[in-house]
């Protein structure tokens, strides 16, 4: 990445593309818990470069999962469960952007590709891993700082951090205020590393803030439609979603 990017060469089609895919993000969200920053992630990046679609994350990450992580009441409970996994993670990301993430890596695009196939794959084959209890204590520390690294790369932490949150013995009522408290840290080390190295600027900030609007009332619908549809199908299209987008991006860059 590198600190004047093309925010001034982004299109009027381009952004409201984005905006769009924030309002279809956001109603995955609030349908599922998860999946704002790796939908907008996979799409917005098919018309735009990597740093504009992570800048543009931003703010609306931010926002909705602060609105996630305080619905439940569990969150000091969560905090101390998992603060051996976010500190790492935060740590880890911020040390990735400024190590690699400010100059754009070739290989980021790979990365994200690979993170996109493996992750749907091990949803649509409902590989689901079982964390041990014994296990979780030394486990997080390696998961978080992993994450950081994929987080500072591409922008979204969900290879392996979904896959142990989702293992580990948690409630599933308190598994999507878990996933709002360890995103809400990793989307504010996000941000303020943006805004450290120079990444996220006037022009950026603006249209970062303007996605939260369609963010948020994606996800409002998607909780108000929650019971009215299949859950379970609506999860399988977003993996098959991401799975197609996972391959056309490593399509594009490798072939």
């Amino acid at each position: 990445m590198t600190r004047r990017g093309a925010a001034s060469k982004v299109t009027t089609d381009q952004i409201i593309f984005g905006l769009a895919v924030f309002l279809l993000a956001g109603t995955v969200k609030g349908l599922v818990g998860l999946g704002l920053p790796t939908i907008v992630i996979a799409l917005t990046t098919l018309v735009l470069p990597l740093t504009e679609a992570i800048a543009m994350i931003a703010l609306p990450t931010i926002f909705s999962n602060v609105w996630q992580a305080a619905v439940g009441g569990n969150f000091w409970k969560i905090l101390r469960r998992q603060w051996p996994l976010m500190v790492p993670l935060a740590i880890g990301l911020y040390l990735t952007m400024w190590l690699v993430g400010q100059k754009g890596p070739n290989w980021a695009f790979i990365v994200l590709a690979t993170i996109l196939i493996v992750y749907s794959a091990l949803g649509l084959l409902r590989i689901r891993l079982h964390i041990h209890a014994d296990l979780e204590k030394p486990l997080a520390p390696v998961v978080g700082a992993v994450s950081g690294f994929v987080a500072g790369v591409v922008g979204v932490p969900i290879i392996p951090l979904m896959p142990y949150l989702q293992g580990l013995d948690v409630k599933p009522s308190e598994l999507v205020q878990t996933l709002g408290v360890v995103l809400c840290a990793t989307s504010l080390t996000l941000t303020l590393s943006l805004l450290n190295f120079g990444l996220l600027d006037g022009p950026r900030a603006i249209v970062s803030a303007a996605a939260v609007v369609p963010a948020l009332a994606g996800m409002w619908a998607g909780q108000r439609i929650r019971q009215r549809l299949s859950v379970e199908q609506f999860r399988l299209a977003v993996f098959w979603a991401l799975l197609v987008t996972g391959l056309y991006t490593f399509a594009s860059r490798v072939l």
